[in-house]
């Protein structure tokens, strides 16, 4: 299965590209400014590019419906939630994602974890797939799919960039909430070294001050 055969269009990419569109600048993290400087030049030197998608238009009443959903089903949007008081409007273009792949998929709670059930596609709901801290919304392992929100903040978005062999994905919408745009970040295999030991001296320079 390719994902982008679910897109409506692929769509110019602006040559000054913003970014900050792929996160969430005004959330918190410890190594925020490290983690942008990482991105920002990556950018710049084209060792990541950008390929724009719309994901779906018209859909401001859709993703309403699926935010005011009630029950069992309000579960999903918790569980795809990256802090508690997200808004569910967030989430909701997953959602409308996930029926996309299949609109007949059911959930299930198997030992108090969410899972995605269904004939046509495999899911992961915010699993860590490096085993420590990148945690996108989705994940598809047998496509090896990212998918993370435009509304995480930009560390956990580097550390899915930084996992080798996995295309990644940064779900957004517009402001009205009515077009949904996915941002496929394609990283040059020279990316994956620079990111792991920029990453391993951050955590270097933690420890390093605790000692003090």
């Amino acid at each position: 299965m390719n994902i982008e055969d679910l897109f409506v269009k692929k769509i110019s990419t602006d040559e000054n590209f913003n970014y900050k569109i792929l996160y969430n600048d005004s959330r918190g993290a410890v190594y925020k400014d490290e983690y942008k400087s990482l991105i920002r030049q990556a950018i710049e030197k084209r060792v990541i590019t950008i390929d724009t998608f719309i994901v779906a238009e018209n859909v401001q009443e859709e993703l309403y419906t699926i935010s005011e959903i009630k029950g069992f089903e309000y579960n999903l949007i918790n569980c795809l939630k990256n802090y508690h008081n997200e808004s569910d409007s967030k989430v909701a273009s997953f959602i409308y994602l996930l029926k996309k792949l299949d609109p007949a998929f059911t959930l299930n709670d198997r030992e108090g974890k969410l899972q995605i059930i269904s004939d046509l596609f495999e899911a992961e709901l915010c699993p860590r797939i490096d085993g420590k801290n990148a945690e996108p919304r989705i994940f598809l392992p047998k496509e090896k799919v990212a998918i993370t929100s435009t509304n995480d903040d930009v560390e956990n978005l580097g550390d899915i960039l930084a996992v080798k062999d996995v295309k990644v994905y940064a779900l957004g919408t517009d402001d009205r909430s009515n077009v949904i745009y996915a941002y496929k970040v394609n990283r040059d295999d020279s990316f994956f070294d620079v990111a792991e030991g920029y990453k391993e001296n951050l955590k270097s320079d933690l420890f390093n001050n605790i000692r003090k």
